[in-house]
């Protein structure tokens, strides 16, 4: 943290350092009626509702857990840059 004028700032080097990937999950859960009810949705610790989730539902849990996991990917790259 950096201090302006007795106000504190974020220093965005520093929060980067207590940036944990682990953080985040996916998981994928059925949400819709057949043929397509499975959705995937990134979970932070400590937060009861997603962050992030699919807009289109798939119709296999495995097909939604991959699109999340690529999600998850994209997401963790854009937050530590």
């Amino acid at each position: 943290m950096l201090a302006f004028g007795g106000r504190l700032a974020h220093n965005a080097a520093m929060d980067k350092l207590h940036f944990d990937q682990t953080d985040y999950s996916v998981v994928v859960k059925n949400r819709a009626n057949p043929p397509n009810p499975w959705r995937w949705e990134i979970y932070r610790a400590g937060r009861s509702s997603p962050i992030e989730q699919s807009s289109v539902y798939f119709e296999t849990m495995a097909m939604a857990n991959r699109a999340g996991k690529e999600a998850l990917k994209r997401l963790l790259e854009k937050l530590c840059v």
